[in-house]
């Protein structure tokens, strides 16, 4: 007995030696606000903070999962950033999100500065064939083909020192890209706790793949303490947005055992703090439980209440007493006959396909400007090379008017080798609504370049605006130096709050060919080989031999006399055998010697 005591001291004596040696914190939390028209948003945020020193090493893990650690270790990465998004988010009824995603799968990543550009298009390639494999998605069909640098729209989230050079980015998307479950297993399993406990195992799938929109993304960055990144803090922030529609429960009321079809049981065991807010801004719901904290934030002239529940405290009492599942129920107050009518947000965006035809089109990006005053922003377009688009005749209208753009950035696409990128700075007015447009030619593609359905299109990117709203209204994102979503509240930013929106993915169908032509052709000239290399075969392989002249056939009354004439010759056949026994037996009987 003595025995297995000192065993079970020494092993724990060892582990907690080990688990000293890493200074890493893993929080999750949720945010659940109702938004109008009877949807709820829910917002789930894991964030794992890993401080390394001098001599740590990214191939020595605790709660970091191991091959998102090695992704930083191999491939030189400061930055990554990767989505897997369904469904379309409505800015003008829903706000903003906490993370903004493009539709289908969206990838970009800050390597290291070299000048190197080929071992950066390497390293690129790899970390995309890495995360296909780690999420079972399609992101090995990323190439130089769909491959884009930004300027001005996507800007590093690091540490910048004086003095050190930018980051070296790549941009890339697949909005044809379809999420499903074989994503969010393996998303699952990169947590300390995968799917067994906390938050996480509400993420069932029927309820998340039922829902209208639901975003999966994996967010990592390293943050560094000096310029030569010594010691460094790495950051891995996994969060998931659903969308859902209450009117697919069966009303207005609702629960997370409601939402997710299932209570939590507790928090991740591994978890520094696990925390449940509820957004009660309009004072027009009853909640079932009484929560830990009610908090006011202020920020950006927008005011907001909601409450905190802490599940940990929550699995503390419950210690003491009977075991119980973790829930929150809302009652809606309101009269089920009167809708809301949310206001409008600071700034929207549509974008559409005009142009009659399969010779000529126009891309159109409309944007909208809701607020008093005016605002400057950075339109990003991804054009992918089987689009020619034509420089000259980009237009910027507000009315009849033209706007002249602050800046213009131009990539022209190579065909096979490099999409259209443009990007174009620009202010719109206040309360005014700005087109942006430029034509576009329908060309020809190689047979083997149409997808699978060529019928059904080829698909677009996004377009991303990116700029600084004076205001917070409809705005729930995270700080950029921030962490946790804690630390959204009260967060005001004089220099304004960051924002990113991105419009709804185009199909555009090109000039296909009848693809029922090749079957025809090759049953076609199947069918004429068969027919002359048979006989050509037989000539050229049989030897040509003459035949005698074949006698007639027999008709069957002539087969019938035949028959019978036949059995009259064997009669006749049978009677000389006899008669000749006959004669044969008399002669011998006439031979015979006498005896007397």
């Amino acid at each position: 007995m003595w025995k297995l005591t000192f065993y079970s001291f020494l092993v724990l004596a060892c582990s907690k030696g080990i688990v000293s040696q890493f200074s890493d914190i893993f929080d999750e939390e949720l945010f659940i606000k109702p938004l109008p028209d009877r949807f709820v948003y829910s917002y789930f945020q894991f964030t794992t903070r890993w401080e390394l020193g001098k001599n740590d090493s990214l191939l020595h893990t605790n709660l970091v999962s191991r091959p998102l650690a090695e992704l930083f270790h191999h491939f030189g990465v400061q930055e990554l950033h990767l989505s897997f998004t369904y469904g379309l988010w409505r800015y003008e009824s829903w706000g903003y999100p906490v993370t903004d995603a493009g539709p289908g799968a969206e990838v970009w990543a800050w390597f290291d500065p070299t000048t190197d550009r080929a071992s950066i298009d390497h390293r690129w390639k790899m970390l995309c064939g890495t995360l296909s494999g780690l999420f079972c998605a399609s992101l090995s069909f990323i190439d130089p083909s769909n491959t884009f640098q930004p300027a001005y729209s996507l800007r590093p989230q690091t540490h910048h020192f004086p003095g050190q050079p930018e980051p070296i980015l790549r941009y890339a998307a697949l909005p044809r890209e379809i999420v499903c479950t074989e994503n969010l297993t393996p998303w699952a399993k990169l947590l300390p706790c995968r799917s067994r406990e906390g938050m996480v195992s509400l993420l069932v799938p029927d309820s998340v793949y039922a829902s209208n929109y639901h975003s999966l993304g994996v967010h990592m960055r390293k943050l560094c303490a000096n310029a030569a990144c010594s010691e460094f803090q790495l950051e891995v922030k996994q969060t998931v947005n659903v969308v859902q529609d209450l009117r697919l429960f069966g009303g207005p009321n609702w629960s997370i055992r409601k939402l997710f079809g299932q209570g939590m049981e507790g928090s991740c065991a591994l978890a520094t703090t696990s925390n449940v807010y509820v957004d009660v801004t309009d004072n027009t719901y009853d909640v079932s439980q009484k929560p830990d904290e009610t908090i006011q934030s202020v920020r950006g002239g927008a005011r907001t209440e909601l409450h905190r529940y802490d599940v940990k405290q929550f699995e503390a009492v419950m210690a003491k007493g009977r075991r119980a599942m973790f829930n929150v129920a809302v009652m809606d107050k309101r009269d089920p006959n009167v809708v809301i009518v949310a206001g409008p947000p600071p700034i929207s965006a549509k974008r559409f396909i005009l142009g009659v035809g399969q010779e000529r089109g126009k891309i159109v990006t409309q944007i909208t400007n809701n607020h008093w005053g005016p605002l400057d922003l950075v339109v990003f377009e991804n054009i992918p090379w089987f689009v020619p688009i034509y420089l000259h005749t980009l237009t910027v209208r507000h009315g009849e008017g033209k706007i002249k753009p602050a800046f213009l950035h131009y990539t022209p696409g190579v065909q096979r080798e490099r999409p259209y990128g443009l990007e174009v700075g620009l202010r719109i007015p206040a309360r005014a609504t700005v087109e942006l447009s430029i034509d576009f030619d329908y060309i020809f593609l190689k047979w083997q370049e149409y997808p699978p359905d060529a019928n059904h299109g080829h698909y677009i990117p996004a377009s991303i605006i990116s700029l600084q709203l004076p205001s917070a209204r409809n705005y729930t994102s995270v700080p950029r130096e921030a962490s946790l979503f804690r630390e959204s509240f009260n967060a005001t930013q004089l220099s304004g709050y960051f924002l990113q929106l991105r419009t709804e993915s185009l199909l555009l169908t090109l000039p296909t060919p009848d693809f029922s032509m090749p079957y025809n052709v090759i049953c076609l000239a199947c069918t004429v080989v068969a027919l002359a290399f048979g006989p050509i075969h037989n000539i050229s392989t049989k030897r040509i031999v003459a035949k005698g002249k074949e006698t007639a056939k027999t008709s069957l009354s002539g087969k019938l006399k035949q028959f019978f004439r036949i059995k009259s010759d064997e009669q006749k056949e049978q009677e000389e055998e006899q008669r000749a026994k006959e004669e044969a037996a008399s002669a011998e009987d006439l031979n015979a010697p006498d005896t007397e």
